[in-house]
């Protein structure tokens, strides 16, 4: 796999919409080889007991999530809220775009400086081809201190790797951008 330049994922964004939602400083003025993704909502969670069971004889394994509470969203066109996370708190959150994920490209994501800097680490993943939707990653400080985030803050940088050969395209539960679910049969 070899990651893809910044023009060419600035023209797949413009002629084939692989990111939409996008502010209007990274086509206007990207640098690197990726796009900065932004803070678009936050979720907190309010009821635990997830479980993963391992895929048995009967075939795949059950699943159940945590239930979470929207508690900060991204308003258009107003002065945008501050959410503040404690030392040791832990959230969902959203980015602001939707990635339409082609099935020749993977997404790999990769936390701003500032967050680490600050004290916070955001848990982040790759994203498979075929997805399409708003990315859930993790937020935690382990810092000692609060820190305070704006909705619409950059918090992570989207790098695109080509991908050689056949790929069977994501079909799993969190298509479309899903933060939370209940009991359900892993896909």
């Amino acid at each position: 796999m070899s990651i893809i330049g910044i023009k060419e994922v600035v023209r797949r964004i413009k002629e084939e919409n692989l990111i939409s939602g996008l502010g209007g400083r990274d086509l206007s003025n990207p640098e690197g080889t990726g796009i900065d993704l932004r803070l678009g909502a936050v979720h907190k969670i309010v009821e635990g007991g997830a479980y993963i069971e391992a895929d048995g004889a009967a075939g795949l394994g059950k699943r159940r999530g945590v239930k979470t509470e929207e508690v900060f969203i991204l308003k258009d066109g107003a002065v945008q809220e501050e959410f503040t996370i404690k030392s040791g708190e832990y959230y969902l959150v959203q980015t602001v775009e939707i990635i339409h994920t082609p099935l020749d490209l993977m997404p790999v994501l990769y936390p701003r400086t500032s967050l680490f800097r600050a004290g916070l680490l955001l848990l982040v993943t790759k994203t498979d081809p075929g997805y399409i939707g708003k990315l859930t990653l993790g937020l935690t400080n382990l810092g000692q201190f609060e820190v305070r985030l704006q909705l619409g803050a950059r918090i992570c940088n989207i790098v695109f790797h080509k991908i050689e050969g056949e790929v069977i395209g994501y079909r799993g539960q969190h298509q479309g951008g899903r933060v939370s679910h209940g009991e359900e049969v892993q896909v």
